[in-house]
């Protein structure tokens, strides 16, 4: 009867395990990498910014890693997520507390509780502790230490990509203020020839030599060119208010001036690399692939939320009355409780729970798939980039190098008076004109080589830090 008994209660304990019983969501499949890219080469490695050789972005991007607000916020979240891990793995531990207590009190005479012989007064001094252990059978505080340790990789891998960001956008801001500087120039240049064009059309027509449509078109570029040279320095100032404060610097705070010259840039010859070594180079495909691991951690928690819970609670100490016979022998006390949890009716929380971790994993993975998969087509767009402005660069140069001759030539005609001073006024501002586009080109060149090093993980491994 007995056995009969102990196996009964055995079966039961079992149906209510099989009927806790989930599988584990299986990890989502990743993206297979291409074969290579369109061209090979060896990534940037680590302070790539100095192989453009100029000083004034090596000073630039130095001063953004001490004060920018975002990778200060980033940092920060690293260090909350490092505390996150170590109060997860404090519920793999058993709790221990000391306690300490006096009570002092006295019975009413009247109370009909006294009994003679009996004192009315007690002073109970009580010192001691207590413990309490969840023994993790069936992993829950385990997989949750371990969702907050992928949860403090992916935010340490957050903070190495937002120094990485931050270098990138600091070189592609100091860029594109270069050029801005130098499309201002120019347009001041072109509306001054533009300007002296119609002041010699207006002599031409005062004199009866030409009529007055030349001179309205003449004044109508005029009027344009001025415009356009007030746009070009409203977006220079918008650009280096965007500068400083990816600096952290105050909107008066001096930039440093360009470099001496602004047309043919030193600008370094990196490559994409191998596409699967991508994955690992890339801290925010890391920081991806971590939150799912995250997730897959936090599902396993969900399920063994289903399963009972076994607790151990005990006390141990000394009491006495009076305090000067604690510690004796005869004084001390001690309790031991073990007590199991089964979940029978939660109103469907834990299925509820579950679902929702089973969606964090199906979120997580077509996040990280869609990280991967602009991983690849971020290289390959800079890729391109630098293949097709290359020859722009070239075709720019060209005709840059013609105007300047054909500049050179009607001042020659002019001083020889074959040439009047308009054909020299307008060479002049097709010289500005040209200028101005192949200045452009050239640092769009470079902002696409910045933009291949940060897409190809800026010089970052797993095993260094953020360059």
């Amino acid at each position: 009867m007995q056995m009969t008994k102990l196996n009964k209660q055995v079966l039961v304990f079992a149906v209510l395990l099989s009927g806790c019983a989930h599988e584990a969501t299986p990890r989502p499949e990743s993206v297979v990498p291409p074969a290579q890219f369109s061209v090979v080469g060896e990534p940037a490695k680590q302070q790539w910014w100095k192989s453009f050789n100029e000083p004034a972005l090596d000073e630039l991007i130095l001063r953004a890693y001490k004060a920018n607000p975002d990778l200060t916020v980033a940092q920060a979240r690293w260090r909350s997520a490092r505390a996150a891990v170590a109060a997860a793995n404090a519920d793999l531990l058993p709790r221990l507390d000391a306690q300490v207590s006096f009570e002092s009190s006295r019975n009413s005479a009247e109370s009909g509780r006294n009994f003679p012989g009996m004192p009315r007064r007690f002073d109970i001094l009580t010192v001691g502790g207590q413990a309490s252990w969840e023994l993790d059978i069936w992993g829950q505080n385990k997989d949750q230490a371990q969702a907050a340790m992928a949860e403090a990789m992916a935010a340490s891998y957050s903070a190495d990509d937002a120094k990485i960001s931050l270098s990138a956008e600091v070189a592609r801001h100091w860029f594109s203020i270069q050029a801005a500087r130098v499309e201002a120039e120019c347009l001041a240049e072109e509306f001054k020839a533009r300007y002296r064009e119609m002041e010699l059309i207006e002599k031409s027509v005062n004199a009866g030599i030409l009529a007055s449509d030349p001179l309205s078109a003449a004044r109508l570029a005029a009027a344009q060119a001025k415009l356009e040279e007030t746009q070009a320095i409203q977006r220079l100032a918008a650009l280096e208010n965007a500068l400083r404060v990816l600096l952290g610097a105050s909107p008066s705070e001096a930039l440093p001036p360009s470099p001496a010259t602004t047309e043919k840039k030193t600008r370094p010859e990196f490559g994409a690399g191998v596409p699967s070594a991508l994955l690992l180079r890339r801290p925010d495909l890391m920081a991806a692939a971590a939150k799912l691991d995250a997730a897959m951690s936090r599902e396993g928690a969900a399920r063994a939320d289903f399963y009972p819970r076994v607790t151990l609670t005990g006390q141990a100490g000394w009491q006495a009355d009076p305090a000067s016979r604690v510690g004796r022998g005869s004084s001390g006390f001690w309790s031991l409780m073990p007590s199991i949890e089964l979940p029978l009716f939660d109103a469907d929380r834990r299925n509820a729970n579950l679902e929702l971790a089973r969606t964090e994993i199906e979120i997580a993975g077509a996040n990280w798939r869609k990280a991967v998969l602009n991983a690849f087509r971020e290289v390959e767009d800079s890729l391109v980039d630098l293949r097709e402005l290359a020859l722009q660069v070239d075709l720019a140069e060209r005709v840059l190098v013609a105007t300047k001759d054909r500049y050179q030539n009607a001042q020659t005609r002019f001083a020889a008076g074959v040439a009047n001073e308009q054909e020299v006024v307008i060479a002049q501002r097709d010289v500005a004109m040209a200028r101005r586009t192949y200045v452009r080109l050239e640092l769009e060149r470079c902002q696409a080589s910045v933009r291949l090093i940060a897409a190809t993980g800026g010089g970052w491994t797993q095993t260094g830090t953020a360059p």
